[in-house]
Formats: C-alpha cells, structure tokens, sequence
C-alpha cells in the first residue's frame, strides 16, 4: 500500500474538545448573573496560570478552553433573576415532586451553564420548557422517554 493513503507519517493533533464558535451577529444566549461570574472567573484564573504552562499540548489545551471561555462571554446575555412569586421563569429553582414520590429540585438556566449533575438544567430543553409559566401548587404532565409522568411544583423561588 502506497505511504499517500496512510497517516503514518503524520501525526494525529490532539482533539481539544468542542470547537470554538461565536454566535451568529445579534445572537444570545441567557446566561444567570452567578454563571456569568463564574465563567469570568475560571478565564481570569486560567489566563493567570498561562505563563506557567510549559507543555505544548497542556498550553494548546488550556488555550482552547481560554477561546471557549471568550466566545461565550462574547455571545451571552446575562439576565436578572425572577422575582420569587411563584410563578417558573428563567433562573427560578423548582422544586418537583413526582407521582412516584421521588423529590427533585432544578433551576432553569441558560445552556451554557446547564449540568444536570448539578440539578441546573438547559431553560430550552423540554422539562424546563413544560414548566415554564407554570405556578408554584400546580400539577403538569411531563413527557419522559419512558411515558407521561405528573409532577406538582411543590415551591418555585
């Protein structure tokens, strides 16, 4: 087999992660005000530890998170969060009880700071968008990929 179809001489680059984009012109996405400070924070900390960073592929690394940060403080727009009158709205924490019993609290954020780990999930995806508009006692069903479930907002704030 001929050298030109193989890769044996070039070296794969490392995958970084996500590529950088910016959002189209007039574009944003909703950012909370603690998610907006946080991410300002890990750029300045990061951009603080650069000079120390020798490793090519470390610095290569730390430079791609450093362009991600940028980008997304480039194209967010930091929204207030509700006042608590029980009503879910963007930045509101919900706190469900579901027909199984089980209790689940959530804050509805923007999603570029969504980690369901965290209990803050995406205002566009589609539990967040059920609830959205919803009052603090009321009953919605829910549809899950396993069927319809009914959960009551036990407190929104």
């Amino acid at each position: 087999m001929s050298k030109a179809f193989t890769s044996e001489e070039t070296p794969e680059a490392p995958v970084l992660g996500r590529p950088v984009t910016r959002a189209a012109r007039g574009q944003e996405r909703p950012m909370t005000p603690g998610g907006y400070k946080a991410l300002v924070a890990e750029q300045q900390q990061l951009a603080s530890s650069r000079p120390q960073v020798k490793e090519p592929e470390a610095r290569a690394q730390l430079d791609h998170r450093l362009a991600l940060l940028q980008a997304t403080l480039e194209s967010v727009r930091v929204v207030e969060l509700p006042l608590a009158d029980g009503t879910v709205r963007f930045g509101s924490v919900v706190t469900l009880s579901w027909e199984d019993g089980k209790t689940q609290v959530i804050r509805l954020v923007g999603p570029d700071e969504a980690d369901g780990k965290d209990g803050r999930i995406n205002v566009e995806s589609p539990l967040a968008r059920t609830l959205l508009e919803h009052h603090e006692g009321e009953e919605v069903e829910v549809v899950r990929p396993r069927g319809v479930s009914t959960a009551t907002l036990v407190s929104v704030r």
